[in-house]
């Protein structure tokens, strides 16, 4: 079982999950504040569904402050601590002890960027029990926020922009093209298809049409809506966006109409877990 800290900001039950506001005094190991580890599903997130998410909010109100935090874990060699606090970025540390006081880990905040201020963090938990984990920040004050559990989610979207076009024919009914995604450097690599829309640029027309997609290396294809041309794809399919995907048109073009074609632009959104780079 993965499970990871998440560092968030709010005051009850958000968007973000289930919030635990910091209370003080909570300085030390024996005034360590309750939590509870995250375990977020990701078929939820798309959703805007967070159950199961715990977040902690706190701050660091001066340089000699300790955020004491207890929590229990399972054994597992995949632990994930992701924090989220720019105020704190490469000044705050977290410590995470055994309920012996035995360090197992320690971890300074370096805020990535490109993942919008969340960083992970690999640990490594030798044996289910109570953890510790004690926040400071000796050089800088500000707020943070932190979850422990499953990994947290976030979700994106991809335009692809077919550069030729598929055409039908009174005689041809139907057409395929294949676009390669898995080199696109702006798609996280674990990201997990769950909506696709079709448009695109058209000339002419068509009766009874028809759009699919599907990933190269699937049997079955996902079929659009008629007229809306969309179509959910459950998260738990597990279809990887950076991939090879193929597009199918279907349609009847009568023979005065002569062709119809369509440029394809292809909108996929995607979720995807932040996880140490």
């Amino acid at each position: 079982m993965s499970l990871c800290f998440i560092l968030f900001f709010s005051t009850a039950v958000a968007a973000a999950g289930t919030v635990l506001d910091e209370v003080e005094p909570n300085n030390s190991p024996e005034q360590a504040q309750m939590m509870e580890k995250s375990n977020v599903n990701p078929s939820g997130v798309v959703k805007g569904d967070y159950t199961g998410q715990f977040v902690v909010a706190g701050k660091i109100s001066d340089k000699s402050d300790e955020d004491w935090y207890k929590v229990l874990l399972s054994e597992n060699n995949s632990t994930l601590l992701t924090v989220y606090s720019s105020q704190l970025n490469d000044a705050a540390m977290f410590d995470i002890y055994d309920e012996n006081m035995n360090l197992i880990e320690n971890v300074k905040h370096h805020q990535e960027i490109d993942l919008f201020g969340a960083s992970a963090y690999k640990l490594i938990i030798p044996k289910t029990g109570n953890y510790y984990i004690k926040v400071t920040s000796p050089l800088r004050l500000g707020e943070y926020r932190f979850s422990i559990g499953g990994p947290n989610y976030k979700i994106g979207n991809y335009t692809y922009k077919a550069k030729n076009p598929c055409t039908l024919t009174p005689n041809k009914k139907s057409v395929q093209a294949t676009y390669d995604l898995s080199s696109i450097s702006s798609i996280p690599d674990e990201a997990i298809v769950y909506y696709v829309s079709i448009s695109g640029t058209k000339k002419n027309r068509a009766s009874s049409e028809y759009r699919s997609i599907k990933l190269e290396s699937d049997r079955n294809w996902t079929s659009t809506a008629m007229y809306n041309y969309y179509a959910d794809i459950p998260v738990i399919s597990n279809k990887i966006l950076k991939n090879k995907w193929m597009f199918k048109l279907e349609g009847n073009v009568s023979k005065y109409t002569e062709y119809y074609s369509l440029t394809p632009e292809i909108t996929f959104k995607y979720v995807y877990p932040i996880l140490p780079k």
